[in-house]
């Protein structure tokens, strides 16, 4: 039990900055400490964190290079992250690197570089980017009322969401232990709609020849916290129950779900009312 409380206050002490904002001036720090982060952490979600968060500062020789070291990370979870980076940063020059991750020995990185891959040798055949940020979102952990939802799923879970949320046009995601004055200052000097995600896996079960996963998003104010919107997802995903299926079915769960929050943001900030 004490193992598992210092793993938890570890990684909740550690991400403070694990979700940094964009500005120029707060670039070069932020980039530093990231790649410290991301080098020297013992703390595998961290290095995770680390990770995903330079995929949304401005890319630099320093930040790909840190991330391509990442893919050969000893945690898929790092791994994952990793790719997801350079897919975002749009590094077609990682190209190779990604390339030898779809042998890598987990298959959510060898999905995870199949998937840059591709977005990689699509660059100039698509619009860039997101576009400029409009809200700034927070992520919680993932709960659970299901039984068989481990704590690495609700993990890997929040990473994929948050991976979500970013290809969305104009959502830049908060860090982790922003408080809520700092927030609301941000929100106000940057002219954003501020939001938080609350979100749960509430079925996880075999059904027929498939694994089912049925997922709750709450879509809140930031920082007041007032309800905005209730999301609800579903997926199946076929084959015997395992932690591949049961993944592939929480992640397709969450892709259902979000479908609506654009919309959701979008009338949230039309009315004004945050």
């Amino acid at each position: 039990m004490r193992g598992h409380i210092g793993r938890w206050h570890c990684w909740r002490l550690l991400v403070i900055v694990a979700l940094l904002f964009s500005s120029a001036a707060h670039a070069n720090g932020s980039e530093d400490y990231l790649v410290r982060l991301l080098r020297n952490s013992d703390a595998f979600r961290v290095r995770a964190q680390a990770a995903l968060s330079l995929g949304q500062l401005e890319k630099t020789p320093r930040s790909v290079a840190a991330l391509e070291r990442a893919v050969r990370d000893r945690h898929p979870a790092v791994r994952v992250s990793a790719i997801s980076s350079l897919k975002r940063l749009e590094s077609k020059q990682s190209l190779p690197v990604v390339e030898r991750a779809k042998r890598d020995r987990n298959k959510s990185v060898r999905r995870a570089a199949l998937e840059a891959v591709e977005a990689l040798e699509a660059i100039g055949e698509r619009q860039r980017g997101p576009g400029a940020p409009q809200y700034l979102v927070a992520v919680g952990m993932p709960g659970a009322k299901a039984e068989r939802v481990s704590r690495q799923m609700l993990f890997d879970a929040r990473i994929y969401l948050s991976e979500r949320l970013l290809e969305l046009r104009g959502v830049e995601l908060a860090p982790d232990d922003l408080s809520p004055a700092d927030a609301k200052s941000e929100i106000v000097k940057r002219r954003l709609k501020g939001f938080y995600l609350e979100s749960s896996v509430v079925t996880l079960e075999p059904k027929g020849a498939g694994v089912r996963a049925v997922v709750s998003i709450i879509v809140l104010s930031y920082p007041g916290r007032d309800m905005r919107g209730m999301l609800r997802g579903a997926a199946t995903a076929t084959g015997r129950y395992s932690s591949e299926t049961a993944e592939q079915a929480i992640h397709g769960a969450f892709v259902g779900a979000l479908r609506r929050l654009p919309t959701v943001l979008h009338a949230a900030r039309a009315e004004g009312s945050l």
